[in-house]
């Protein structure tokens, strides 16, 4: 039985969290028997609720972190759901950390940052050409890799 687990990759704002945990869906829904998109980008300004079924152990993925956004809603939505992994994306600290932790009871918390390189002083964040989409490509391999263990084990 799959352990229930919160994956929590948290950081400032702009630093791709969103777009790593994108990278994490698309490779685990290869994997994946069904898939149930409970929002869709255009719902969520962007961001993703979903939940995939892996060897019959249900992972959720959201992708809305930011303080004032549904992240809170879509987190018990997932746990409702019954998922037992869950990836989701948080900042630093505030709310939508508070909003991970309170789950804590139920589930353990793993937290992670993708690739934190860039330029002091830049806004957007600058990092040398490419390297920062291979490092985000890496984390999410990682991820997904663990996952995909974690479902299979």
């Amino acid at each position: 039985m799959v352990q229930k687990t919160i994956i929590a990759n948290y950081g400032d704002a702009n630093l791709g969290k969103t777009e790593s945990v994108k990278l994490v869906y698309e490779k685990l829904k290869k994997v994946a028997e069904k898939e149930d998109v409970l929002y869709t980008p255009s719902q969520l300004n962007g961001d993703i609720c979903v939940i995939l079924t892996i060897n019959d152990v249900k992972v959720g993925i959201s992708s809305q972190g930011d303080p004032w956004s549904a992240q809170n809603t879509l987190l018990k939505e997932l746990i409702q759901n019954g998922c037992q992994i869950i990836l989701a994306t948080c900042r630093y600290s505030g709310v939508t950390e508070v909003n991970i932790e309170n789950k804590t009871p139920d589930y353990r918390v793993y937290w992670t940052c993708n690739a934190r390189l860039y330029e002091l002083g830049t806004n957007p964040r600058i990092a040398p050409k490419g390297i920062l989409n291979r490092f985000n490509e890496q984390w999410a391999e990682q991820i997904a890799t663990l996952i995909e263990n974690w479902c299979f084990a």
